[in-house]
């Protein structure tokens, strides 16, 4: 296989890691958010749960799902950086002759880009944090919004009182 295949195969690959995990995000925000609804639920129906346990239960699930977030953005933004240097290689063996130089490819390095996206810690200014930003937004401010005004549980409705007269003979 020539060095120009080699390189589009691997950006298949790596299409394909992208793809993979950006839906594991989508995947990831509808489970925060059933979760989030569901103790919002609880809160709110016949289930005894106090307002300072839900509050750190919020938080604690904002964070959680924040931090395995942030792990498939970091790894799909160091893949996109991967494709990115590989289009520019490709460019520039193609600049200079019209046709492909030999040894340009310096790949396959599929298993080492998503190793340094696993690593990092915070991901970059990239372009899946910066599309992905508002609803970070959103869902800190609901999340800080809900643990600080959280609105006081309505008091149960009890049937009202019956009272029974005595049978008259």
């Amino acid at each position: 296989m020539e060095e120009m295949q080699q390189a589009h195969h691997e950006i298949d690959l790596l299409q394909g890691i992208i793809t993979r995990h950006e839906g594991h995000m989508f995947a990831l925000r509808g489970w925060f958010l059933a979760i989030v609804g569901g103790l919002l639920a609880a809160y709110y129906t016949h289930i005894v749960i106090n307002d300072f346990v839900l509050r750190i239960a919020l938080l604690l699930v904002a964070l959680l799902f924040l931090l395995v977030e942030l792990q498939h953005v970091n790894l799909v933004e160091a893949v996109i950086e991967r494709v990115t240097a590989i289009e520019k290689e490709i460019e520039n063996s193609r600049r200079s002759t019209g046709q492909s130089a030999a040894g340009w490819y310096d790949g396959p390095r599929i298993s080492e880009t998503c190793r340094k996206g696993a690593n990092r810690w915070w991901p970059g200014h990239g372009m899946t944090f910066v599309l992905n930003q508002p609803f970070y937004i959103v869902v800190i401010l609901v999340i800080l919004f809900i643990t600080v005004l959280l609105p006081p549980k309505p008091e149960p409705m009890l049937p009202p009182v019956q009272t029974v007269q005595p049978a008259q003979k």
